[in-house]
C-alpha cells in the first residue's frame, strides 16, 4: 500500500506523525518501526520519549500519551499495538478529528496484525496515516534476503541453495532468521552453506514434508511414505490439515501435467502453478508418475477422506493409510 512512501521517508529521514502497520509479517513491522525510532530518537532519550500501549486501550489513554511533551528530543513516539481500540465503536468522525489534531512532535504508530477494514478506525487511518501492509513475502524476495542475512554472518550461499532453504520453511522471516542463525553457528569457521548442511540443520515446514510425502508416493516408495506420514502425525499436525495439504499438492501436480501437455516452458510453468522454480523440475517428475485420471481420482479421494474424518466415520490415521495405499 504505502510501503514505497515509508521507504522514501526513511531514506530522506523525513518521518511523519501517523503510521498504521498491518499484516502477518511481524519481522518487517519490527524492522520498519525500529528504523523510525532510530531516526527520531537518540538512544539516551528513548526511555523518556517512547511509549507502548497494548491490549485493552481507550482513546483517552492514547490522548494522554500524545499530550506528553518530548524530553530532550524534538519528537516523541507512541505505539498502539495489537489493541482493542479498533473495536471501541467510536465514529469515524471522532477519529478523523483526533488525527487532524495530532501535535507536530508526535509520531503515533498503530500495529495490528489482523484488522477489520469495516471499522471506523481503519477507515480513518486509511485516509490519514501512512498505511503499510506487511504480508508474507514472495519466494524470490525471500531468497535474496536469505543471501544477505547469511552474508551478515560472513557465510556464502548460492541463489539455488537459498531458494532450496526458503522452500523448506514457512515464509515467516522471524523463524527463517532463527534457522539461518542456527546454521551459521553450526558451521563454525566454514564459509560455504551447502544443501547437506541445510538438510542436517533445518526444521522443515509441513509444506516441505508434504512435498517429500507425495514424492515418495509418486515413486511408489510405500515404506518411506509411511515413515513420512508417521513424522507428520507425531508432529501433532491435525490430520484433516495433512489430508488437505496432500490434496493441494495433487492439484498442483494436475495443473503441472496439463501445462506439460500444452508444452508450456518450464520457467513459465513455475509461475502458473505457483511453486518455486527450484521445485518445478521435481514437480514435473512427480506429475509424470501419475495419469490425469489417477490424479483426479486421488483429489476426489482426499475430499472424501477429509469429510469422513471430520464427521467421525473413519479414524484419521486409518484414513491416511488407506489414502497412501490407494495412491500406490
Amino acid at each position: 500500500m504505502s510501503m514505497s512512501v515509508l521507504k522514501t521517508q526513511i531514506k530522506n529521514k523525513n518521518i511523519g506523525n501517523l503510521y498504521f502497520f498491518t499484516g502477518p509479517e511481524q519481522f518487517l513491522v519490527k524492522y520498519y518501526v525500529d528504523e523510525i525510532v532510530k531516526i527520531l530518537l537518540p538512544p539516551e532519550t528513548m526511555p523518556l520519549n517512547y511509549s507502548v500501549l497494548e491490549g485493552k486501550v481507550t482513546l483517552q489513554q492514547i490522548e494522554n500519551e500524545i499530550s506528553v511533551f518530548p524530553a530532550f528530543s524534538q519528537r516523541r513516539i507512541v505505539v498502539v499495538k495489537e489493541s482493542n481500540v479498533f473495536k471501541l465503536g467510536e465514529k469515524e468522525k471522532t477519529f478523523n478529528e483526533f488525527f487532524l489534531s495530532l501535535p507536530d512532535y508526535i509520531c503515533l504508530i498503530f500495529i495490528q496484525s489482523e484488522s477489520d477494514k469495516r471499522t471506523s478506525l481503519y477507515k480513518s487511518l486509511k485516509n490519514h496515516a501512512v498505511l503499510v501492509e506487511c504480508g508474507w513475502q514472495k519466494a524470490g524476495a525471500l531468497t535474496k534476503w536469505v543471501i544477505k542475512v547469511f552474508a551478515s554472518y560472513n557465510k556464502q550461499i548460492s541463489e539455488r541453495d537459498a531458494a532450496f532453504l526458503v522452500n523448506l520453511l514457512d515464509p515467516d522471516m522471524t523463524f527463517m532468521a532463527l534457522e539461518i542463525e542456527k546454521i551459521a553457528s553450526y558451521m563454525g569457521t566454514k564459509v560455504q552453506v551447502t544443501p547437506n548442511i541445510i538438510n542436517d540443520m533445518v526444521t522443515k515446514s509441513t509444506k516441505a514434508i508434504i512435498f517429500d510425502l507425495t514424492d515418495a508416493m509418486s515413486q511408489r516408495r510405500i515404506a518411506e511414505a509411511l515413515r513420512i506420514m508417521d513424522e507428520l502425525i507425531q508432529s501433532r499436525e491435525p490430520i484433516p490439515l495433512i489430508v488437505a495439504m496432500i490434496g493441494r499438492q495433487l492439484i498442483i501436480l494436475a495443473k503441472t501435467k496439463r501445462l506439460q501437455e500444452k508444452k508450456v516452458p518450464q520457467a513459465n510453468m513455475a509461475k502458473l502453478v505457483g511453486v518455486s522454480p527450484y521445485y518445478i523440475d521435481k514437480t514435473r517428475r512427480q506429475a509424470a508418475n501419475f495419469s490425469m485420471d489417477a490424479l483426479n481420482r486421488l483429489i476426489n479421494k482426499c475430499a472424501e477422506m477429509d469429510l469422513a474424518i471430520k464427521t467421525g466415520r473413519i479414524d484419521g490415521r486409518l484414513a491416511m493409510e488407506l489414502l497412501l495405499m490407494d495412491m500406490n
